[in-house]
């Protein structure tokens, strides 16, 4: 990896320690003292007293180079926001329900001919997975035969079903 051989500059441990000198201990503060010591001394031995990689300190120092204390702080990053609309969710979710298309066609439901109707009915594209995701937090399981010997006999398990007595 190619790194800018001048983002360790005497200004910037300068600028960085007084930034320091102005803010709480935290971690932007741990990050400012991991460039300021690094203007002084290799990468790799600041970045082992930090117990970080020496990647992870030439990364703090070309944020702070080009945004300052805001190049430090942690970003939020939150969930994406759904690509369904409520109401197209609603209208997945009655599809499944009732075992019909939006035509109101008959059709056993399978992932991937969910994704592929909420492609040509919605016009967007989502991956099998994310729609497996997205069901399973709605309460819905998929269906799947239960598992039978090839050999087994098909009445044997009529003995063992649980009888409603009255």
């Amino acid at each position: 990896m190619a790194r800018p051989k001048a983002v360790f500059t005497k200004e910037l441990a300068e600028r960085a320690e007084a930034d320091l000198k102005g803010i709480d201990r935290d971690q932007v503060a741990v990050k400012l003292n991991a460039i300021s010591a690094a203007s002084r001394q290799p990468v790799a031995n600041v970045a082992d007293s930090h117990g970080v990689s020496p990647e992870t300190v030439w990364r703090w120092a070309t944020a702070y180079a080009r945004d300052g204390l805001d190049g430090l702080r942690r970003r939020q990053w939150g969930p994406r926001p759904s690509k369904l609309g409520a109401a197209q969710k609603a209208a997945v979710l009655s599809w499944l329900g009732s075992g019909r298309t939006a035509a109101g066609e008959e059709v056993h439901w399978t992932l991937e001919r969910l994704r592929a109707a909420i492609e040509d009915e919605f016009g967007v594209a989502l991956g099998v997975n994310t729609i497996w995701v997205w069901l399973r937090k709605e309460g819905w399981r998929q269906r799947v035969p239960r598992p039978r010997h090839h050999q087994s006999d098909a009445a044997a398990p009529e003995g063992f079903k649980k009888k409603r007595r009255r």
